[in-house]
């Protein structure tokens, strides 16, 4: 959910796409796992930990009210992990 509203298409570079993936996997685990905290190492790939956080608060702000959702109703989360599920597939089946 994370992903398909933040990626556009219109990222300037590969490396971009890749740290706004990067934060939303961050964020998904910090929000649906079990453990206090993640380590930030492994989501980081620029130098600088203000750019990381600053697109951290950038989802949180735009979307923390959908990711609550998530939790709350169970018809939205049946929604966006059958949405999940259908786009896994079609890109199982493009690589084939």
């Amino acid at each position: 959910m994370l992903v398909r509203e933040l990626v556009d298409g219109d990222e300037a570079s590969e490396r971009e796409l890749q740290a706004t993936v990067l934060t939303c996997l961050y964020l998904s685990y910090s929000y649906m796992g079990n453990e206090i905290s993640y380590p930030l190492k492994p989501f980081l790939i620029e130098d600088s930990k203000d750019k990381f956080w600053d697109r951290c608060l950038l989802i949180v702000n735009r979307l923390s009210s959908e990711m609550l959702r998530i939790n709350s109703e169970p018809g939205f989360f049946t929604e966006v992990f059958t949405e999940l599920k259908v786009r896994c597939n079609l890109s199982y089946q493009f690589i084939l």
